[in-house]
């Protein structure tokens, strides 16, 4: 952010906004003249209300204040870290992956790799965490964990500032339980949400004039609609099937995993009906523990076949030159290349300068336009790409 941006973006604060910025500048400027003063906020608001724009905003003051890079900036998925330049919190504090959906005990960093993370963390002084309400308790208390052992032992959140972003309201964790409901077999140790101050903000500034789609949203968010916002809604309802509402073209959101998979076969059955040229990829799957001894049993009896256990990965792929797909997996976060993010498929590049697929089991890699994050090659490193048609989402 140029000097004459920061300086609009202040200009364009309200009241709200700008009693935060003044609180984190004078805290800073606390601990600068040497006392300690750390900073826990909960920034909460409804869609409109400014939180990325003072999110954005504040990281550039800290910053500025300290005259070099102090924030650590952080997100549960890829997408989200992408949006606020960030990382994924699993990478950004080497914390566990849930297995098969369930929370997992989160082991100390040792050796080498804990030294190498002191170091990254050593100047740091504070730590921005957005959509937090899709980060479950269990999480919040192995960021704390994790910070401890970083930074310092025997202060919460290892004694850096810590500000929380998001809207309760909307996606809550997947497993878990919400960040803020300390499990019964966590007590008494300390409720780690408590230590937060909640920041609200109220004044909507995406959307001037009339309000009727703003209250519609909000009445949305706090499950209040009414039959006149129901009816706002419906009038916004289109039959259209041609052109960009065509089942090829547009987006159909689902409220399970089986419903957007039935709608993706559809879809493709629909292009390949048209003579669109389908390629089959089959995983390539392999035991890594050569000692290990199946017995009788064959490697695909073991392998599951949801993809929810198997990283995203399915045992089967069809892919085609202009597919629309989705990433299933982070490849590069700074490059936009995150679990969740869209593109179009404009290449299939085979081995050894083939034209053409021989079997199956040949995977190639495929160029993937995503839009405003530019054009990519992505290359397999695993057994099977980690994508899957997104005609269809949930």
């Amino acid at each position: 952010m140029s000097n004459d941006q920061f300086q609009r973006a202040q200009q364009a604060m309200n009241i709200d906004q700008r009693q935060l910025f003044i609180l984190i500048t004078e805290s800073i400027k606390i601990k600068l003249n040497g006392d300690i003063k750390r900073e826990k906020n909960f920034v909460t608001g409804g869609a409109g209300t400014g939180k990325t724009f003072l999110f954005n905003l504040l990281k550039n003051q800290v910053n500025r204040c300290y005259g070099k890079s102090v924030v650590k900036i952080g997100a549960l998925t890829g997408v989200a870290a992408r949006l606020v330049g960030g990382s994924t919190l699993h990478r950004l504090l080497k914390l566990p992956v849930q297995k098969d959906g369930v929370i997992v005990t989160m082991p100390l960093l040792t050796g080498n790799y804990l030294r190498v993370m002191r170091q990254l963390w050593q100047n740091v002084e504070f730590m921005f965490i957005d959509e937090i309400s899709m980060v479950p308790y269990e999480m919040l208390c192995m960021i704390d964990s994790r910070l401890r052992q970083l930074k310092s032992p025997d202060a919460c959140f290892g004694g850096i500032n810590v500000l929380l972003f998001g809207d309760l309201m909307q996606l809550p964790p997947v497993r878990g339980h919400k960040v803020f409901q300390q499990p019964e077999h966590m007590k008494p140790a300390t409720h780690l949400w408590r230590q937060f101050r909640l920041v609200e903000l109220k004044q909507n500034m995406r959307q001037q004039g009339d309000t009727t789609f703003i209250d519609v949203l909000y009445a949305l968010r706090v499950g209040e609609l009414t039959a006149k916002h129901l009816e706002v809604l419906l009038g916004k309802v289109s039959t259209d099937t041609t052109e960009e509402f065509s089942i090829e073209r547009a987006l159909r959101i689902y409220p399970t995993n089986d419903q957007v998979a039935r709608h993706n076969e559809k879809v493709l059955q629909s292009f390949q009906d048209k003579g669109t040229t389908i390629y089959t990829i089959k995983a390539q799957d392999q035991l890594i523990d050569a000692t290990r001894n199946l017995g009788n049993k064959d490697l695909n009896s073991i392998i599951p076949n949801d993809i929810n256990k198997t990283g995203g990965l399915p045992n089967v792929l069809k892919i085609f030159v202009g597919a629309k797909v989705m990433l299933r997996s982070n490849i590069d976060v700074s490059k936009g290349l995150v679990n969740g993010n869209m593109g179009f498929i404009t290449e299939i590049i085979w081995a050894n300068f083939r034209r053409d697929q021989i079997y199956a089991e040949d995977i190639p890699s495929v160029r993937i336009n995503f839009g405003s994050d530019g054009e990519h090659v992505i290359k397999p490193i695993s057994i099977q790409f980690p994508a899957k048609y997104s005609y269809g989402k949930i």
